[in-house]
């Protein structure tokens, strides 16, 4: 089970990259993988890139490791601790690709992801940066 928990948060990480290198992208595909605060932040972080007229070129890298599981709660839950690593996930212009990264912007921190399963299905609900801690 925690196999397919941490499957799933990747597959909600390659949405969003996905989500994220579009200019058109309604963030739909995000709520395969996520709800509650988790997808709500992930679909204002998509309307701000639209906003600001950019979009995210290349993709983040993770190091997940589930944390903890309980089968027996209901619904069943899980906790992923990650060291996210956008390093190789820049903000760029659609037309002219030149970068547009904001200043002082966080390469790499320690997160963590709640997740819940919902009809067979793991969700991401939450998830954590903790920007005072890098990895």
């Amino acid at each position: 089970m925690g196999r397919l928990a941490l499957s799933a948060y990747q597959d909600w990480w390659r949405a969003q990259a996905e989500a994220y290198g579009r200019t058109d992208s309604d963030g739909s595909a995000l709520e395969q993988y996520s709800s509650g605060r988790a997808l709500s932040d992930a679909l204002v972080g998509l309307h701000q890139l639209h906003d600001a007229k950019v979009v995210m070129t290349g993709a983040p890298r993770n190091s997940a490791v589930v944390k903890a599981i309980d089968l027996k709660a209901d619904p069943q839950t899980a906790v992923i601790e990650d060291c996210v690593d956008l390093s190789g996930w820049r903000r760029v212009d659609p037309v002219t690709r030149a970068a547009k990264d904001p200043g002082g912007r966080l390469d790499r921190y320690v997160a963590t992801a709640s997740l819940r399963r919902f009809q067979a299905h793991w969700l991401i609900y939450e998830f954590t940066r903790e920007v005072d801690r890098t990895c």
